[in-house]
């Protein structure tokens, strides 16, 4: 193929997909729906990718179309740009130019289409082979997000060993807005299958595949209505830290549950990369959490939505009611974690999602096209956050309500040298907004004047409070930032009573959250093989 200067792909890439492209088999067929009036600058880009792999391979055999034509209502589209990959055998569509880390899961799509082989494991494929009904998988994604190729490309995969039953929609969100807006999808990548929302993050291609099958979240195990249960350890908590204390604790013989009101995962399965994991050079925080659970419900009970209400000592150890039952435990492992500050004020929970956001990494991407927000907070998190999003085309303002940034100074230095601008001595005091945030209430501490400030996105930075609530019920000491105390094998000051992760302050890292749970798994089995309480006694 020659080079034009002013190609998508590089010369250096193209001999790459060159080299690729000799696997290709069956020719495949590539539509592109097209329009010169709505998403005209990705349309154009959508059609000359596409030109140009038709150029590095004539296996690829590209057809260009208007909606409102003959195609357009065979095939039921309606958004433009649309591509659709080998059409007349399969329903995989990409709507939306596939742009950035989108290219790739065109790539693979055309090797699979072509080829008939995808990159689905013996056992999954075995499992799909189960598959009788006709499934929808949306798969929202966006340019910048690294990991969304290989969830669109598992659900691609299934569409090619399911043709006639699985329709594959892979929805980029920044050209789709109106559809993002329908199914909250502001963070990605975010899976839906048959309209319901199934995953978000990476998924384990098994996890993915059973929920295929399932058409519905794989959930673990509920205990019945009102039914008293015994265990040696009750862990409150599904985050890395209880995940891991229950492997531990199940190994050494001792048995356990699990107990998590929300999400397994805490705060790392809202994580969109982890890089600091060791083992794991780049990981999705969900897909961490969702291979730590698969392992932890090989050997513990697993209670995923069920809400601990109130724990009581007694002489044999605890007794725990939960919003489902009543359990019975030797000892309590607390792992419930910290929650990011909230503001509490007007507006934040009604926009939370809508405009609203705790993660710039996770959301920021819906903003990049110059949309104005603001970041509340002082610390590292907050200036981080400013930066990110500055990075990636936002335009930001950083809100804190003091004269000076807690900040690193390294930090305050990037942002001057990023003419990040900062509110100084100011506070929010209320987000405003219809269906999406569209300003804030802003006061000056110091002349307690007010004004309106028209913003898309609020980023709140404010820090963690840590769950303690059950814990300082029992008695359990903590420090001045609300942290419990506990010593070298994670006790508290109650006996019976542990806690690991980040409900202990201290450095809030996963491998932290994680060797605390297995210490304190092994503290918990000594204990109660020799109760310490009762020696002292």
């Amino acid at each position: 193929m020659k080079q034009q200067k002013d190609s998508l792909i590089s010369p250096e890439a193209a001999k790459l997909l060159q080299q690729d492209f000799r696997q290709l088999q069956d020719a495949v067929t590539i539509v592109v729906f097209l329009s010169d009036k709505e998403n005209k600058p990705f349309s154009d880009f959508s059609r000359d990718l596409v030109r140009e792999l038709a150029g590095i391979s004539d296996k690829i055999l590209p057809v260009f179309e208007e909606p409102g034509g003959r195609l357009s209502a065979a095939y039921g589209v309606s958004r433009t740009p649309t591509l659709l990959i080998q059409p007349e055998k399969y329903d995989i569509r990409l709507i939306g130019a596939p742009a950035g880390e989108e290219a790739r899961a065109l790539m693979i799509s055309i090797l699979m289409a072509s080829t008939g082989k995808t990159i689905l494991s013996d056992a999954s494929r075995k499992r799909l082979a189960d598959l009788k009904e006709k499934r929808n998988i949306k798969v929202f994604v966006s340019p910048t997000c690294p990991y969304c190729p290989h969830q669109a490309a598992i659900a691609i995969a299934a569409a090619i060993e399911k043709p006639g039953l699985i329709r594959v929609e892979i929805i980029e969100i920044y050209e789709n807005k109106d559809l993002a807006a329908q199914y909250d999808a502001f963070s990605v990548p975010q899976t839906f299958i048959d309209d319901k929302l199934v995953g978000l993050g990476l998924q384990p291609e098994e996890v993915f595949i059973e929920e295929l099958i399932t058409a519905a979240p794989i959930k673990v195990s509920l205990p019945a209505e009102g039914e008293t249960i015994e265990k040696d350890l009750l862990i409150i908590g599904g985050g890395p830290a209880g995940l891991t204390a229950a492997i531990y604790a199940e190994r050494s013989g001792m048995k356990s549950v699990v107990i998590e009101k929300a999400t397994l995962g805490g705060q790392v399965a809202i994580t969109p990369v982890v890089e600091n994991y060791p083992g794991f050079t780049k990981i999705a925080g969900k897909t961490l959490m969702d291979m730590m659970a698969q392992q932890a419900v090989h050997y513990a009970d697993i209670h995923e939505g069920e809400e601990v209400l109130e724990a009581v000592k007694t002489d044999s150890g605890f007794e725990v009611k939960t919003s489902r039952a009543k359990y019975m435990a030797k000892a309590i492992l607390i792992t419930s974690g910290a929650e990011s500050k909230r503001l509490g004020i007007p507006g934040e929970k009604e926009f939370q999602g809508r405009g609203v956001s705790y993660c710039a990494a996770c959301d920021g991407y819906f903003f990049r096209d110059g949309k104005k927000v603001i970041v509340v907070g002082g610390g590292n998190t907050a200036a981080t956050e400013a930066l990110y999003l500055r990075n990636i085309g936002v335009d930001v303002t950083l809100v804190h309500r003091r004269d000076k940034l807690r900040a690193e100074v390294f930090l305050q230095q990037s942002l001057v040298e990023h003419k990040i601008p900062v509110l100084w001595n100011s506070a929010v005091l209320e987000i405003l907004g219809e269906k999406m945030v569209n300003g804030v209430i802003i006061e000056n501490l110091q002349d307690k004047t007010t004004k309106t400030l028209q913003v898309d996105g609020v980023f709140i930075a404010v820090g963690y409070v840590p769950s303690n609530e059950l814990a300082l019920k029992l008695g359990a000491e903590k420090d001045a930032e609300g942290y419990l105390k506990v010593d070298s094998g994670q006790r508290t000051n109650i006996p019976g009573v542990y806690a690991a992760g980040d409900i202990t302050g201290g450095l809030k890292q996963i491998v932290t959250a994680v060797a605390q749970g297995a210490i304190a798994a092994n503290t918990i089995f000594e204990d109660i093989s020799k109760p310490y309480w009762k020696e002292e006694h």
